[in-house]
This record gives structure tokens, sequence and C-alpha cells, in this order.
């Protein structure tokens, strides 16, 4: 099974674990306790469910990394005419 950490903070984490029958996402979070060194929260993930999240991240960071730089959706300033009139009427 593929695992990979990813450190969030100082006392955060996600972990996903996959391999070819399951992906599983893991949030972590460690809250000092007696008993319980740390808070997991896991769900297991189906691919579409994956890639479903992993495009609304890819979305959200682009929007934050280049915040209104994006052209989708304009269109360019048009160009004027060349004067057909003779300089100076």
């Amino acid at each position: 099974m593929r695992a990979v950490q990813f450190k969030v903070g100082s006392t955060d984490a996600v972990h996903i674990y996959s391999d070819a029958q399951r992906i599983l996402l893991q949030l972590r979070r460690l809250v000092p306790t007696e008993h319980k060194p740390s808070f997991k929260v896991a769900l297991t993930l189906t691919p579409e469910q994956a890639t479903a999240i992993a495009g609304e991240l890819l979305t959200a960071a682009k929007r934050k990394a280049s915040p209104q730089t994006s052209t989708a959706g304009k269109l360019p300033p048009k160009a004027k005419p060349p004067s057909r009139g003779r300089p100076g009427r």
C-alpha cells in the first residue's frame, strides 16, 4: 500500500493511503490528551470521488495563487480601425 503524508501546520496532517483496491484519505490533528494522542478522521474514496476532490483543490489553489488574473470569458479590447481621411482635416 502506498502511503503519503502532507504536514499542515505544526499539529495537523493529511495522509493518503492507496492500493489497487482502495483509496483512503485520513485527516489527523494532534490533540494532547492522556488516552489518545491524536484525532483522526478516515474516509474511503472511490476513484471518482478522489478525482473530484483533487479537481476542486486544484481549482481553489489556482484561484488563491493568481487572484483576478484569469482572462477566461473576457474578450481582448477592440483595435481602432486605421483612419482613412487626409491628415489635417
